[in-house]
């Protein structure tokens, strides 16, 4: 198993990538907010860890290259943009959206469900 190439693969795959472990409660938070409260496209693709062949060496690779060993780990565009704790901030503060324009520079794409922005 390479976690150099697996990183790279996933990251090719799509723009928006959720680091997640199926069982852990702020990754839970983390994906019902971004399911319910906004459309992303193309849909992020969502990694659970803990059903991973080779999740914790996984794992380790993704803290070592992002600088986040804990989950969710939201990226965008290839880099870490927070925690679970960090995106509902954002999104409580109205200011995901513009951050997340910012973040994808046009490679994937955020809208509040309910609105047409």
């Amino acid at each position: 198993f390479n976690p150099r190439q697996e990183l790279e693969h996933i990251l090719s795959t799509s723009p928006v990538v959720i680091f997640s472990k199926s069982y852990c409660p702020f990754s839970k938070k983390l994906k019902h907010l971004l399911k319910t409260e906004y459309h992303i496209t193309p849909e992020p693709l969502i990694i659970e860890l803990d059903d991973h062949e080779n999740g914790k060496e996984l794992q380790q690779h993704v803290g070592e290259t992002t600088g986040r060993f804990t989950v969710p780990n939201f990226i965008v565009d290839g880099k870490s943009r927070g925690g679970a704790d960090d995106i509902l901030a954002l999104h409580d503060n109205n200011e995901l959206i513009d951050l997340f324009h910012q973040w994808s520079t046009g490679s994937a794409k955020i809208k509040k469900l309910g609105t047409e922005k």
